[in-house]
């Protein structure tokens, strides 16, 4: 399937999109659970109303939840003529999470390197529902995506996406349109408050879609996944009961860096789709978000004392990432081999830090201050107090 529709004169509305999503695709059938549509009327609600895009944020927005509308669709429909997917056995994860700018992108690349580990490749998280006709279609799409983004060097010297490396898990979840991502991209505030409690099912459903996504390259295998979320800090109840024999690696460094660089990142990735970002708000809106995704982490770890969790520092990824990934290799009780090996060193000598050029930033420019960080962030630093720059 391929949403290559005229989409330049389709409104951000849900009834517009749906059909023209039917009419693409052929296809009618949303699944047995359309609470999705609650979520995309408040999606496009905030589109229209709050995220201030211009014409050319409000075209790209269009083409992204058709994109998603598309892949649902062929997604349910091969759910329900392949029911064999559901009986996908998912190989115990390795789940990487921790704020964002932590090194989480570093790690899930180096390990995703191993022919050992299945890969979650951005044309794969794109269009995850394969498209009829040139089974090539979807990785063009991807290259399409790569090349259009390297049109932003400042996006990829901090976060560098590539159609043939992995990236977020979560880029499933936003076909259940309750995904928290997109409220970070566009300013999104009635949006990120509607699904703060429909995570479980969204997570569930990305679960379904990474069956999905085994079963089209011949089952497990042996080979685990390697997902990976700044967002999963605040989720690790949810992932457990999913996966409770996942290994979990959580990142760290220190709070005002990491507030420096994600707003850093935001500002970027919003000025691709609006003409005016209100900066000193980027601050004290992240600072709250991530602070009351620590504190959930906090109680989430407190509460499963059989969490097999391994805290590991930036500086660690930085500087010893051989030794890092041994250490979840074996926490994980898998080995690693002399092609694996091989291919971490493959890939850290072919991606170095700053192969896409130097990230810079000054987190005053966004309202970040030591102030604010100890305010959102004392339980962490009690928790984590190596973490503290002060």
């Amino acid at each position: 399937m391929s949403t290559e529709v005229t989409t330049a004169l389709l409104p951000l509305e849900r009834d517009a999109l749906m059909s023209a999503a039917v009419a693409t695709t052929g296809l009618d059938d949303w699944g047995d659970d359309t609470g999705f549509i609650d979520s995309l009327d408040v999606l496009l609600g905030d589109m229209r109303n709050t995220a201030d895009l211009n014409e050319i944020g409000v075209a790209s927005q269009v083409q992204d939840v058709m994109r998603l509308l598309v892949n649902r669709l062929g997604f349910t429909r091969d759910v329900r003529e392949h029911p064999e997917i559901l009986d996908e056995e998912v190989v115990p994860p390795i789940v990487i999470l921790g704020l964002p700018r932590t090194g989480t992108s570093k790690l899930q690349r180096t390990i995703a390197s191993d022919p050992g580990i299945q890969r979650l490749e951005v044309w794969r998280l794109l269009n995850p529902a394969p498209m009829p006709g040139d089974p090539q279609t979807r990785i063009a799409i991807g290259e399409q995506f790569e090349a259009m983004l390297r049109q932003v060097p400042a996006f990829m010297a901090a976060h560098p996406m590539e159609a043939h490396e992995p990236d977020e898990d979560l880029w499933l979840m936003e076909m259940t349109f309750d995904a928290p991502v997109p409220s970070h991209r566009l300013h999104l505030p009635n949006h990120r408050q509607w699904i703060a409690d429909r995570q479980d099912t969204a997570y569930a459903y990305m679960r379904t879609a990474l069956q999905y996504l085994q079963w089209q390259d011949g089952g497990g295998r042996d080979r685990p996944w390697v997902l990976k979320s700044p967002m999963h800090i605040g989720q690790v109840a949810i992932l457990y009961d999913l996966f409770p024999d996942a290994t979990f690696v959580q990142c760290h460094r220190d709070v005002y860096t990491v507030l420096g660089s994600y707003c850093s990142l935001i500002e970027v990735a919003r000025a691709m789709n609006c003409d005016q970002v209100d900066l000193t708000s980027l601050g004290p809106d992240f600072a709250q978000f991530w602070g009351a995704y620590t504190a959930r982490n906090l109680a989430a770890r407190a509460a499963i004392p059989g969490l097999n969790i391994y805290d590991v520092a930036f500086e660690q990824i930085r500087d010893d990432i051989d030794g890092v990934v041994a250490e979840i290799y074996r926490r994980a009780g898998r080995t690693v081999t002399p092609e694996a090996q091989a291919a971490f060193d493959v890939y850290n000598a072919r991606r170095p830090s700053g192969h896409f050029g130097a990230h810079e930033y000054d987190p005053s420019r966004w309202g970040v201050t030591p102030g604010l960080v100890h305010e959102c962030f004392d339980a962490y630093h009690a928790a984590f107090p190596e973490l503290d720059p002060t």
